[in-house]
């Protein structure tokens, strides 16, 4: 196969949210330090020491919380502010006022149409509210959409959705989603489709997959996401993209994960000041590389254009 590659374009996709615990709980009492200091001072400080252009990810309760609004507002440096629903912490049919101590299982593409709809509209008029102008880039929380979900977006005039994580299967208690079958590159998904190419690239929203690797004889597949895998390991990842997607002029490597994990102890990862240090380094090591090979950062909406001219 001929590499028709001319381009590829790095995105880091990040879920801002507020601290959690260890077991995946948010933080009681609810606290931010992922955003009053995880956001500035560690991430966006590194992602400017090497050009890096994250995409953050904005959930609910951030955009309630003043300080963290005011945070992001002052945030220096060369970014993307999307937004990411946790369903039931937003109306029509919110379960929470208060965050503390709750786990958010539902997936958004559970509830009928309507009201999912609605809850991604207010959510989409909260940024507003905040920022001043509409966001373009989005994720479901637990990567909980399904084509409905994609139907609602376009309408509320996003670009470009994150939530599909090809080769994996999502399930909660009321629902499930399957993106074993989608591509691994971002495409433009059919009429009433998420995993299923095809739609027209004038009319349809972008679908850019999270990047993870399908690893033989093991359930899992890896992904591109420092402290789930070495540096080694995106190396790895990243050649395979390129190599499997040759054909393609126009390629996509996607990082995520989620603000908190550069906190310790407010996720289930680095639970240590040294694990925090190991992941940022792992994380720059690997963007760097990356760098090396000829990769163009970007946030996530940029990828609309060249890849609709693509197609």
């Amino acid at each position: 196969m001929a590499n028709q590659v001319q381009k590829i374009y790095l995105t880091v996709s990040i879920d801002t949210e507020c601290d959690h615990d260890p077991q995946w709980v948010r933080a009681n009492p609810i606290t931010f330090e992922s955003i009053y200091e995880g956001v500035p001072n560690r991430l966006q400080t590194a992602f400017d020491s090497i050009g890096a252009v994250p995409t953050y990810l904005l959930t609910v309760e951030v955009m309630e919380d003043a300080q963290s609004v005011k945070t992001l507002r002052e945030l220096k440096g060369n970014y993307e502010f999307g937004t990411h629903l946790h369903a039931a912490f937003i109306e029509p049919d919110k379960k929470f006022q208060d965050y503390a101590g709750i786990d958010s299982p539902d997936f958004q593409s559970s509830y009928p149409e309507e009201i999912e709809y609605r809850k991604l509209e207010n959510l989409s008029n909260l940024f507003f509210d905040c920022f001043g102008y509409r966001p373009t880039s989005f994720r479901a929380g637990r990567y909980g959409a399904a084509s409905q979900s994609l139907n609602s977006l376009q309408k509320l005039g996003y670009k470009v959705d994150t939530s599909v994580t090809p080769h994996i299967r999502w399930t909660e208690p009321n629902g499930m989603v399957d993106f074993r079958k989608a591509p691994e590159q971002p495409y433009f998904p059919a009429v009433d489709e998420i995993v299923v190419p095809g739609g027209n690239p004038t009319e349809r929203i972008l679908e850019a997959p999270v990047t993870v690797m399908p690893r033989l004889l093991r359930r899992n597949p890896v992904w591109f996401r420092p402290w789930f895998a070495s540096v080694d390991q995106m190396k790895k990842i990243f050649q395979y993209q390129l190599k499997k997607h040759a054909d393609k002029e126009v390629i996509n490597i996607n990082m995520m994960f989620h603000s908190m994990e550069i906190i310790e102890k407010a996720s289930p990862y680095p639970q240590t000041a040294e694990d925090v240090q190991r992941f940022l380094d792992d994380m720059l090591e690997g963007l760097s590389w990356c760098k090396q090979e000829g990769v163009e950062f970007c946030g996530l909406s940029s990828l609309y254009e060249p890849f609709q001219q693509a197609a």
